[in-house]
């Protein structure tokens, strides 16, 4: 019976456990509020809200998501149906550093909608944290669903695993004066900068940036700034604001010779100021004080043009009409405090011309990105059915490992290493604990069938298989038998017999093995060594040649697998009486191998499985 896809309740289930953290042991967000308006009719599982907000990298980010999972509906995938039983959340990878999470499920993360409906078919989950860095994240998620068929009474469980984007947008720094597209990163990193004093195109701004890598730039918008290795950089922006203009500040009437009131009183000084001759203000007068005299009165605003100052003594009408003391002239833009003299009158005036200046500094974090090498295999990329390739990488970094096949998540492979039993193309993705990630390159791993399990039958005195399109070899007492290799053998000796067939690749499968019965077993045909056994058989890749040299002698062992390349060779020497020889080939493919002994008197062949 085919398996039940529930496709839309794992999708529904993709939304609500794409965000949830993979550490379950460090859930740190609890307090989350159910909704339990969260359903829908026709009854199927359902996430409120349908989309996570996008988060902020560097900025808190807290939300609460409630889920409908209905204890029984409709799949759409099987047209059953079904008893939703148990979910359990297996992992999850690919969740941005900083995010955690914690479910009403926790710590088991196990789902029970049939439990104790409806109650039991609401939940809820606190995603809370403060994201690192900014990027597009692809979360996978894997989940086991127990269900049952209504209709047929059927339970199964079904392992899937989903892909969702994730989305964590720039984050802006705190400074004052400006904002950074990134202010941290992995590197290298690209980043641009905005001012916050705004010129509008007025040409009184003024920009000097310094941006820690070396440039800088005088530009109001300047260029995108990149940062190729990991460090702390200082941004300076030095802001100068000239729009404020010049401003008459200050008047103070130092000398006046013979403008006074005397013998009666001290003078009564005012001035007028004039603009290229037009009359502009008049003050009013300081009543009965000698020289020096200031004036009080509001900064007034000047041009790039001629003024004057003329100085006068207030008279009432019995004393006749005002004295006319002097006057001076100037330009409105003559900054600072200036002395003038004219005649018998000398004048102090203060010109100010305010000027803001403004220094903010911030500072760019880049990480340091894992650095990997290319993939090492071992023992070939290409191996046998029930055999594996180990995957591995070096790295320079990195504190997390993610291993993918053909661009999916595989589930627990969280090492610098992996064992490859299936083909597909692996890459592992590297990353730290500030969320830089490299991945790997991609090595595609091969894995050839082996061929089906090949049978014979016994017709007399010989053996006989039907297998063709393979490489044949007969065996004797888990022996090589040379020269066996056709579709028939005749046999002359009683025991146990086998054959193997095997592809071009050196894949081999064996039969079952039969005792046969001859009624003249025959001698042996070697007379130098006894006892020749190789055990234990099948091994793990560690093994013992064990033999009897009754005829001392030279002596050579060798393996090769099953189309006839040496993985192994010794020459023993001069041998005499009980010999054990180990040997290790755990660091080879899972295959059957041929062990031969060489003396002077022939050759002694046997098999090894190794497992």
């Amino acid at each position: 019976m085919r398996k039940f896809q529930i496709y839309t309740f794992f999708i529904s289930v993709a939304l609500l456990t794409s965000v949830l953290s993979g550490n379950f042991a460090f859930a740190q967000c609890p307090g989350c509020q159910v909704n339990m308006t969260c359903t829908v009719s026709p009854a199927q599982p359902k996430i409120c809200p349908d989309v996570m907000p996008s988060g902020t990298a560097m900025q808190p980010y807290s939300e609460d998501i409630s889920f409908y999972l209905p204890a029984n509906f409709d799949d759409p995938g099987s047209g059953y149906n079904v008893d939703l039983d148990q979910l359990d959340v297996l992992s999850v990878v690919g969740l941005p550093y900083g995010l955690s999470f914690q479910t009403s499920a926790s710590p088991s993360n196990i789902y029970y909608p049939t439990s104790n409906p409806p109650a039991s078919e609401h939940g809820c989950a606190k995603i809370c944290g403060t994201p690192i860095a900014a990027g597009q994240y692809t979360i996978t998620v894997f989940v086991l669903a127990h269900v049952t068929v209504t209709s047929l009474g059927i339970s199964q469980t079904s392992n899937s695993s989903f892909s969702i984007p994730l989305t964590i947008l720039p984050g802006t720094s705190a400074n004052a004066g400006f904002t950074i597209s990134n202010p941290s990163g992995c590197a290298p990193m690209n980043t641009n900068f905005t001012t916050n004093y705004i010129s509008n195109s007025n040409p009184g701004f003024h920009y000097t940036w310094t941006f820690g890598n070396g440039n800088q730039s005088t530009l109001e918008t300047p260029p995108t700034q990149y940062y190729p290795s990991a460090g702390n950089y200082i941004v300076h922006l030095n802001t100068v604001v000239d729009t404020i203009g010049y401003f008459l500040s200050g008047i103070t009437v130092n000398a006046a010779t013979g403008c006074d009131d005397a013998p009666w009183s001290a003078p009564d000084y005012y001035f007028v100021l004039r603009e290229n001759g037009t009359l502009v203000y008049t003050s009013a007068y300081v009543d009965n004080t000698d020289p020096p005299v200031s004036f009080s009165f509001a900064p007034f605003p000047m041009n790039n043009t001629t003024y004057s100052i003329n100085i006068w003594d207030y008279d009432t009408g019995l004393q006749g009409g005002d004295d006319d003391c002097g006057t001076i002239s100037f330009n409105g833009w003559d900054t600072g405090t200036h002395t003038l003299q004219s005649g018998n009158l000398i004048v102090t005036y203060t010109i100010d011309h305010p000027v803001i200046t403004l220094d903010d500094y911030d500072t760019i974090k880049v990480y340091a990105t894992p650095i990997v090498s290319q993939i090492a295999y071992q023992p070939a990329d290409t191996v046998c059915n029930g055999s594996s390739v180990l995957l591995s990488v070096n790295t320079s970094g990195a504190d997390f490992y993610q291993w993918y096949k053909d661009t999916t998540a595989i589930l627990n492979a969280v090492d610098s290493f992996y064992f490859a039993t299936t083909t597909g193309k692996y890459y592992v993705e590297a990353s730290n604990i500030h969320g830089c990630r490299t991945n790997s390159n991609i090595k595609k791993v091969t894995v050839l069938p082996n061929p089906p399990k090949p049978t014979f039958w016994i017709i007399g005195n010989t053996l006989n298989t039907n297998v063709t399109g393979y490489n044949l070899q007969w065996y004797y007492e888990d022996s090589l038998i040379a020269g066996a290799t056709g579709m028939t053998y005749d046999f002359t000796q009683s025991g146990n017999y086998f054959l193997v067939s095997s592809n071009f690749f050196g894949c081999g499968t064996s039969s079952d093995t039969i005792n046969v019965t001859y009624d003249n077993s025959g001698m042996p045909e070697n007379q130098s060594v006894t006892s020749f056994k190789v055990y234990p058989n099948p091994s793990s890749g560690r093994f013992t040649v064990a033999f009897d040299a009754v005829m001392p002698g030279n002596i050579k062992v060798m393996v090769t697998d099953l189309l006839g390349r040496e993985i192994f060779v010794e020459d023993m020497g001069f041998m005499s009486g009980p010999v054990n020889k180990e040997i290790d080939l755990s660091s080879f493919s899972k295959s059957i191998y041929l062990v031969k002994l060489t003396t002077e008197n022939g050759d002694l062949m046997s098999k090894i499985i190794i497992r």
